[in-house]
């Protein structure tokens, strides 16, 4: 569990895997933290990715806590190094959405269950058909 604001790393699934570090930025609104990562996309503003989470507390007695979590991750075009395109941006958008009565173990079986349908390495996992664009059949 992160605390305070410190670097986040994030591996990539390249042939030979890249370390991404997320380093703390500024913050956008109340609630939100932001890290981005500055080293890849030649250091230019407009190609840096940026991971962010938000939380959101109940407004009332029997409501729901809002957690999302945002993984953008720009393509640039840089043919052109003094005018460089952004070709697009992929983007993760994952809320979580617990009720006040959940306990916190039942708030980590649901992450973790979640995390694990996305990376286990095996036929039961979805993140390759995410990837792919494929469903299942």
């Amino acid at each position: 569990m992160i605390t305070n604001m410190s670097t986040i790393s994030l591996i990539d699934k390249a042939a030979t895997p890249v370390n991404h570090s997320f380093g703390p930025a500024s913050r956008v609104a109340e609630n939100t933290a932001r890290w981005q990562d500055r080293e890849h996309n030649s250091g230019i503003a407009a190609g840096f990715s940026t991971y962010s989470l938000t939380l959101r507390e109940p407004t009332a007695t029997g409501g729901v806590y809002r957690v999302k979590a945002t993984l953008a991750i720009p393509k640039l075009d840089l043919t052109v190094p003094a005018v460089p395109k952004v070709l697009g941006v992929a983007r993760v958008n994952c809320e979580f959405i617990f009720p006040d009565v959940m306990s916190d173990q039942d708030r980590k079986n649901i992450t973790k269950m979640f995390h694990d349908s996305l990376t286990q390495d095996s036929a039961s996992a979805v993140g390759d058909n995410i990837a792919g664009i494929t469903l299942p059949y």
